[in-house]
C-alpha cells in the first residue's frame, strides 16, 4: 500500500480524470422520464371496412393469419380476440430471442399472406414499445390573422421543414386547415383528339416530379460520369410545359391546370375555435430535454421571422417540461440524502475536516460511475436516479470503514505513513467483501430472462453496482492519500480519538442498549421478530397503484371511432364532448386534433 503515498499525483489525476470524463458522459446520456423498453410481445390486427360474420373473420383473415405466424421461430403461444369488424393476435416470443428480429421475420411473414387476403382486411403489425408512449413530445399552436387556410398555408412553406431539420425530430404533424394543391383537370376531347392516353399523362406527372433526374453519361478520357439534373418546379406554367408527345404537344393542350386546396382530412379547435396545431414527434434515441431547449431556440427565432405576416408559435404542451421537472425533483431529493447522510458523519465524527474528506466520496463516485452509464447504453431515467440515490447512503460505507482504522491507529502515535499504509491494509478485504455481496445481490436482477426484472436490474441494479464499485476504489485509493495529506500536518497532535471516549452520550446510550438486550436475549429476538413480520406486512399491504404519480398540468382522451367513420362524424362526437368541457371549472384550456382514418 506504500504506493497510495508515493504516487499521490498519479492517483489524483487518475480520480481527476474519470471524473471529468464522468461528467461529459453525464452530457452524452439520454434524459426520459422512464427507461426505453419494449415487451416481448407483438399484436397482429385485422380490420375490415364493413360489419361481416365472425365466423366468415376467423376463416378468412384470422386462419391464413395464424397459419404464417404458426411457421414462425421464437414464437411461444398465440392468442386471438375477434368480433364482426376486427380481429387482434397477441404473439408472445420465447425468451433469449432477439425481439428485433423476430418482428421483422413477423413482418416479412405478413407481407406474404396479405395479397392473399378477400378484399376489405387490412393487416397491420404492431409492438408495445414505452419509448412510443413519449415520442409525441411537444404540441404547438399557431395563431394568426386571415383564417386557418392562410395559416396552414404559412405553415406549410415556413415552419414544417424547420422544425423537421432540427436533429432529433422524426416528424411534425399539421393538423386543421385546409392544405393547398395542384389541380388537374383533363380535356377528354383533346386528350382523343391528340391520341392521349391517361397513361401517358400519369406517367409523365410521375417522371417529371422527381427532385433529381437522370439526364446521361458524360464521357471523358477513359472514365464515365452520370449526369442528374436536380430541379424543382417554380411555376404552374413548368408543368403546363411538360411535353407528352411529338410536335410537341404539351400537357396544357389536354388539361386544365390550377392552385387549389384539398379536401380536409384533418381538424383542430383550441377552446372550441378553429385553430391550427402541430404534433411534433422525436426520435427514440433523442435526449428530449436537449431536444426540447433547441426546439424552443427555433420556434424564438421562427416567431421572428414570421411577425410580419401576424403569426405566432405557442406552446401549448412540452412533455420535457414535464419530465425536467420530475427529474430534477428526484435530483434534488437524491441531494438531499446526500447532505443528510453526511450530517449524521457530522453528528458522530464532530471533525469538518474528516467529514469533507468522506463527503468527497459522492461526487466523485457518482460522477465515475456515468461512465459506466455511458458504456451499457443506460440513460438518465427515473429508474437510474433512484438506485443511485439508494447507493448514495451506502457508498459512504466504504470510505468510514477505511478512515475510522486509519485514525484509529493514528491516536496510537502511529506515524502518517504507518497509520495509512497498515489502516488500508488491514481493512481492505472487508471493504471489498462488504461491497461484492452487495452487488452480488443485484446480478439475478441483471441477467434474469423475465424482460420487466432485467429492466429493473439493469437500470436500478447497474446503478447501484457502478457506484458503489467506484466508492470502493474512492475507499482504497482516494481517501488514504488524501488522509496521509492531512495527518502529516496534524502529526504532533491528534484530538480526533481522544474526544470518543465512555464519556460520550451516544455511547453510554447504546452501551446501556447492549447490555439489556444481553440481559434479555429471548425478548431481544422475540422483538426483532416482531419488527421484521411488520415490516413485511407494511411492505405486501402497500399497493403499487397508490403510488404517487407523476405530476402533470394535462391529460388526453382518446376518441376512437368505428372503421369507416368520415371526418365529419368523429366531428359530430368531438364537438359534444367539448360542449361539456367548459362546465369543469379547473380546465383552463383545451384543444382537439381530428384525423380521418388512413
Amino acid at each position: 500500500m506504500r504506493f497510495i503515498i508515493n504516487r499521490k499525483v498519479f492517483i489524483s489525476m487518475l480520480f481527476i480524470g474519470v471524473t471529468l470524463l464522468g461528467y461529459i458522459s453525464y452530457k452524452q446520456l439520454p434524459v426520459e422520464l422512464m427507461p426505453d423498453s419494449t415487451l416481448p410481445m407483438l399484436y397482429v390486427q385485422i380490420s375490415s371496412r364493413q360489419e361481416v360474420d365472425p365466423q366468415y373473420m376467423e376463416n378468412q383473415a384470422v386462419i391464413p393469419v395464424e397459419g404464417a405466424i404458426g411457421t414462425l421461430e421464437g414464437v411461444e403461444d398465440m392468442e386471438t380476440w375477434l368480433n364482426s369488424r376486427q380481429a387482434s393476435i397477441q404473439i408472445s416470443s420465447k425468451k433469449n430471442i432477439n425481439f428485433k428480429y423476430l418482428y421483422l421475420k413477423l413482418q416479412e411473414k405478413i407481407d406474404q399472406v396479405r395479397p392473399t387476403l378477400p378484399d376489405g382486411f387490412t393487416v397491420m403489425v404492431a409492438r408495445v414499445d414505452a419509448g412510443q408512449l413519449s415520442n409525441q413530445f411537444m404540441e404547438i399552436q399557431i395563431r394568426g390573422s386571415g383564417g386557418t387556410d392562410r395559416i396552414r398555408n404559412i405553415v406549410d412553406q415556413e415552419v414544417v421543414n424547420e422544425l423537421q431539420n432540427i436533429d432529433g425530430i422524426a416528424s411534425a404533424n399539421v393538423f386543421g386547415g385546409k392544405e393547398r394543391s395542384i389541380e388537374v383537370t383533363i380535356d377528354m376531347n383533346a386528350c382523343e383528339a391528340y391520341g392521349i392516353t391517361l397513361s401517358q399523362i400519369r406517367s409523365a406527372l410521375s417522371s417529371n416530379s422527381v427532385n433529381r433526374t437522370f439526364a446521361g453519361y458524360l464521357h471523358e478520357s477513359n472514365r464515365q460520369y452520370y449526369v442528374h439534373i436536380t430541379s424543382e418546379y417554380q411555376d404552374v406554367t413548368d408543368i403546363e410545359n411538360i411535353v407528352l408527345a411529338e410536335g410537341p404537344i404539351l400537357l396544357k393542350d389536354v388539361v386544365d391546370i390550377y392552385f387549389g386546396v384539398k379536401e380536409e382530412t384533418t381538424l383542430s379547435r383550441v377552446n372550441g375555435m378553429e385553430a391550427i396545431s402541430m404534433l411534433l414527434i422525436s426520435d427514440s434515441q433523442a435526449n428530449l430535454i436537449d431536444l426540447s431547449h433547441r426546439t424552443q431556440e427555433v420556434i424564438a427565432r421562427l416567431n421572428s421571422k414570421l411577425s410580419a405576416n401576424e403569426v405566432e408559435l405557442v406552446i401549448q404542451s412540452n412533455l420535457a417540461d414535464t419530465m425536467e421537472k420530475n427529474i430534477d425533483q428526484i435530483i434534488s431529493l437524491a441531494l438531499v440524502g446526500g447532505l443528510l447522510a453526511v450530517f449524521v458523519l457530522w453528528i458522530f465524527l464532530k471533525n469538518l475536516k474528516i467529514v469533507a474528506l468522506i463527503a468527497m466520496a459522492i461526487p466523485v463516485s457518482v460522477f465515475s460511475a456515468f461512465n459506466l452509464f455511458y458504456a451499457f447504453g443506460i440513460s438518465i431515467n427515473s429508474l437510474t436516479l433512484v438506485g443511485m440515490a439508494l447507493a448514495v447512503g451506502m457508498l459512504l460505507d466504504n470510505s468510514v470503514v477505511v478512515l475510522e482504522n486509519i485514525y484509529r491507529l493514528a491516536g496510537k502515535k502511529y506515524t502518517p505513513e504507518k497509520a495509512v499504509t497498515q489502516g488500508t491494509t488491514e481493512v481492505w478485504r472487508s471493504v471489498v467483501a462488504a461491497t461484492l455481496t452487495t452487488v452480488t445481490v443485484f446480478l439475478p436482477f441483471i441477467f434474469s430472462s423475465e424482460n420487466m426484472v432485467r429492466i429493473l436490474g439493469n437500470h436500478v441494479g447497474i446503478s447501484i453496482v457502478s457506484t458503489l464499485v467506484i466508492s470502493a476504489l474512492v475507499a482504497l485509493l482516494l481517501i488514504p492519500m488524501a488522509t496521509h495529506a492531512l495527518l502529516e500536518g496534524k502529526h504532533s497532535h491528534n484530538v480526533f480519538y481522544e474526544k470518543v471516549t465512555t464519556n460520550n452520550r451516544i455511547i453510554q446510550v447504546y452501551i446501556v442498549l447492549l447490555k439489556s438486550a444481553m440481559r434479555n436475549p429471548a425478548t431481544t429476538v422475540i422483538g426483532a421478530l416482531v419488527v421484521f413480520f411488520i415490516s413485511i406486512f407494511v411492505v405486501t399491504a402497500i399497493s403499487v397503484n397508490s403510488l404517487r404519480e407523476v405530476d402533470q398540468d394535462t391529460f388526453s382522451v382518446y376518441v376512437t371511432m368505428p372503421t369507416g367513420s368520415t371526418l365529419d362524424a368523429t366531428d359530430i362526437v368531438v364537438r359534444e364532448l367539448e360542449s361539456r368541457l367548459p362546465d369543469v371549472k379547473e380546465i383552463q384550456d383545451y384543444s382537439s386534433q381530428i384525423q380521418e382514418e388512413n
